[in-house]
């Protein structure tokens, strides 16, 4: 997709990617050659993870911000987002292993400017029930 195809109020989507436990471990388990892997925290272990009030482990927020970061890149390019993207995120509710999250992105707006032109998102992950996981916006500057 091309930057002058992101008009206001396009809304473009990722591919949906299962978060399964191999994931999960993979990417919060720590190295994979230390004494005891998985490390023992809220996104591997069940009893950590009840600990902290949860009912299972769940999805490191980083790992689903992936999602979109993967889907910015498309969007803008490696160079543009890398040098110019901005990405601000919260997490309303706890993603467990084995959800599938799809990253959305709808354009607020389009500012001209002698660097360029400045793109705003809305950013968002959801599940296949459309339960938001991730929210946020983001923008780039494309030249």
């Amino acid at each position: 997709m091309t930057t002058d195809r992101l008009q206001e109020g396009i809304e473009v989507a990722g591919t949906a990617r299962e978060l399964t436990i191999g994931r999960i471990l993979a990417f919060s388990g720590g190295p994979f050659g230390a004494p005891g892997w998985p490390a023992k925290n809220l996104h591997t272990d069940a009893g950590k993870a009840a600990e902290a009030g949860l009912s299972a482990p769940i999805v490191s927020g980083i790992q689903c911000e992936a999602d979109i970061v993967r889907l910015l890149i498309r969007l803008f390019g490696e160079k543009a987002w890398f040098e110019t993207g901005r990405l601000h995120v919260k997490y309303p509710r706890p993603v467990f292993a084995d959800t599938a999250l799809v990253a959305r992105a709808r354009v607020r707006a389009r500012q001209a400017s002698a660097d360029g032109t400045k793109i705003e998102l809305e950013i968002w992950c959801d599940t296949p029930q459309k339960e938001t996981v991730v929210v946020g916006s983001a923008s780039c500057i494309v030249r």
